[in-house]
């Protein structure tokens, strides 16, 4: 064979081999690169600069192969703990995507490397999206910077390990991911009187008279220590001017209970309230019943209080009198009975 056609030949083997040898990076990076995930996504638990956090993982394949691991590679700057401990995860729902199903075979990492952590897999279904949660803030903190558009990639590889599928993601770091609520209560305190008459009608020595239509002092309070409502009269007991008469108080500061006959006037309290963290307590003198209550006089005293707050709280104050034969007739019986109430606060 002449040295012009070994040369010609090797000339042939050269150029080939140049060929191939440019043809395998582009082999390579198509077998590297595999299909694009159809969603990809990776949520940060915190966004907020140089904090610890815990997030979610999510893809949906596009090519049919058998998953062996996933990979994913976090965002530059971001710190990514090299302990393959720290990358414990779980599959409960947190807030996944619509659709979102647990990752099968997912588990604690088992490679950590620059900005790459890769957690074990088993096969996935094309169509499904998957999701998983790392949940040691260990295992990553976010960039000191705050940048927008920074951004990982979620990989899908077969044993081998040889690449099935693909995705970017991108995701921002700022200054404070925190909004705080703040809010003020204001101090409150009502008190209402149902009216401000009570017609008791005409006395009879038969029986003892009481209010028709009972009266009542209704609370509202978010005074945290409760209540108090006092009560004093002008008269101890009804007066009459016209017949220079008084119908006295029985015994105030005792409680009594009138008889038909026997001359006396006192108001008996009962209590009810919708809700509250208090519970009211009717003072003893003035615990209501059948003809049963104490006496007032000109002193304020205290006719019921409360430990707690309250919402609706209503003492009911039922007056009741009874006279006897020699009671002076007159029509100007009367008596004013001022109530009063406060909050501890």
């Amino acid at each position: 064979m002449s040295s012009l056609t070994q040369t010609r030949r090797l000339s042939l083997v050269v150029a080939f081999g140049l060929v191939l040898a440019a043809c395998i990076p582009l082999l390579t990076t198509q077998l590297a690169s595999g299909a694009t995930l159809t969603r990809t996504l990776v949520r940060f638990d915190r966004m907020r600069t140089s904090t610890a956090t815990t997030g979610t993982v999510c893809a949906n394949p596009t090519t049919v192969g058998t998953e062996a691991d996933v990979q994913v590679t976090f965002p530059t700057g971001y710190t990514v703990s090299t302990t393959t401990g720290n990358w414990t995860v779980n599959t409960t729902n947190l807030a996944w995507p619509a659709g979102g199903t647990a990752w099968p075979g997912i588990g604690t990492a088992t490679a950590a490397a620059g900005q790459t952590v890769t957690f074990p897999s088993t096969d996935l279904t094309v169509g499904t999206l998957y999701c998983f949660n790392w949940t040691n803030t260990a295992a990553l903190s976010i960039k000191a910077a705050a940048t927008n558009s920074n951004s990982g990639t979620v990989t899908l590889r077969a044993s081998g390990p040889t690449v099935i599928d693909n995705g970017d993601f991108s995701t921002a770091s700022i200054a404070d991911d925190q909004i705080v609520v703040s809010a003020t209560v204001a101090q409150t305190f009502s008190f209402a009187l149902s009216a401000n008459t009570d017609a008791l009608g005409t006395l009879s020595t038969g029986s003892v008279t009481s209010s028709p239509t009972p009266r009542t002092a209704t609370v509202n309070t978010n005074a945290k220590n409760g209540w108090l409502v006092w009560a004093r009269d002008s008269n101890t007991g009804l007066n009459s001017a016209s017949a220079s008469s008084t119908i006295p108080s029985t015994t105030p500061g005792t409680n009594s209970t009138l008889t038909a006959g026997t001359p006396g006037y006192n108001t008996g309290v009962t209590s009810s309230q919708t809700s509250g963290s208090g519970t009211i307590t009717v003072a003893v003198p003035f615990v209501g019943g059948a003809s049963q209550g104490g006496g007032l006089d000109t002193s304020l005293r205290t006719i019921a209080s409360s430990n707690g707050t309250a919402n609706n709280a209503v003492l009911t104050m039922t007056n009741n009198v009874a006279i006897n034969a020699v009671t002076p007739a007159a029509t100007d019986y009367t008596d004013t009975i001022t109530v009063v109430g406060a909050g501890l606060f």
